[in-house]
């Protein structure tokens, strides 16, 4: 099982560990379309495409290793010419369920800890890379709508 956990309280770097092991850190600073993170020696980039919702994942080449289309209550991951589809199951994008080749729960990705600062991901059958990569998605989606919620109250309250 996979478990991103905030540095800092309020920053937006986490550091990963897997079932207890650190694996690789990465950040979600604004103004960053994405996110970098190195696992296995290999350097890996998760690129936003800010008005689609759709995120990338890239080597350091540029070639694209997995996609997935826009990241709503229900999405998929594409990778290797497999589909690989999420649901939302709890409310305000805290629980996804991956749903497997016979349609049904097959792994959950989950945000925990106090403010949500924490995020685990338990994806049976899937790349480690890949595993990542999802719980990547799901923080850059919730940033995405917390940054979208701040410009409308911002707009509604005419400032």
């Amino acid at each position: 099982m996979l478990h991103a956990k905030r540095i800092q309280r309020l920053g937006q770097e986490y550091t990963l560990t897997e079932d207890g092991r650190p694996l690789t850190t990465f950040s979600l600073r604004r103004g960053r379309i994405g996110a970098r993170f190195t696992l296995g020696g290999a350097d890996y980039l998760v690129r936003t495409h800010r008005f689609s919702g759709v995120y990338e994942l890239l080597e350091a080449d540029g070639t694209v290793v997995a996609s997935t289309d826009r990241v709503r209550r229900s999405w998929n991951m594409t990778c290797r010419e497999r589909v690989i589809p999420f649901r939302r199951t709890a409310a305000a994008d805290r629980a996804y369920t991956m749903i497997g080749d016979d349609g049904e729960p097959a792994g959950t990705l989950r945000r925990t800890g106090h403010a949500h600062s924490e995020t685990t991901a338990d994806l049976p059958g899937l790349e480690l890379v890949l595993q990542v990569f999802a719980l990547v998605v799901v923080l850059l989606r919730r940033r995405r709508r917390r940054t979208a919620a701040a410009v409308r109250s911002t707009a509604f309250a005419g400032g």
